[in-house]
C-alpha cells in the first residue's frame, strides 16, 4: 500500500490499514452535519389536500383540457398506426 493510502486510513480509522486487512465501516455520527440553519423553527409542511384547496377554480378547469387533449393526440396517434 503506498504510504500516501496509508496516511489515509491512519487519519479516516485511527491507524494504517494494511493491504490484506479488513476495516470496518464507521457511520459518520449524527452531530457532524445538521441542514437546518441555527434559527430556523420547525414549521409543518402543508399537506396536498391544503395545497390543492388553494389554488383557484379556473386551474382546474385547464389543466382538465390539457390532460383532455394529451389522451386525445395519444388516441389519435395509435389509430394511426
Amino acid at each position: 500500500m503506498p504510504s500516501a493510502r496509508r496516511l489515509e486510513g491512519v487519519r479516516a480509522y485511527g491507524r494504517a490499514a494494511d493491504a490484506f486487512d479488513t476495516v470496518a465501516w464507521r457511520p459518520p455520527s449524527s452531530a457532524r452535519f445538521d441542514g437546518r440553519a441555527a434559527n430556523d423553527p420547525e414549521v409543518p409542511e402543508p399537506t396536498l389536500k391544503a395545497l390543492v384547496a388553494e389554488l383557484p377554480g379556473w386551474v382546474t378547469v385547464i389543466a382538465g383540457g390539457l390532460v383532455a387533449a394529451l389522451l386525445g393526440a395519444m388516441m389519435g396517434g395509435m389509430l394511426a398506426v
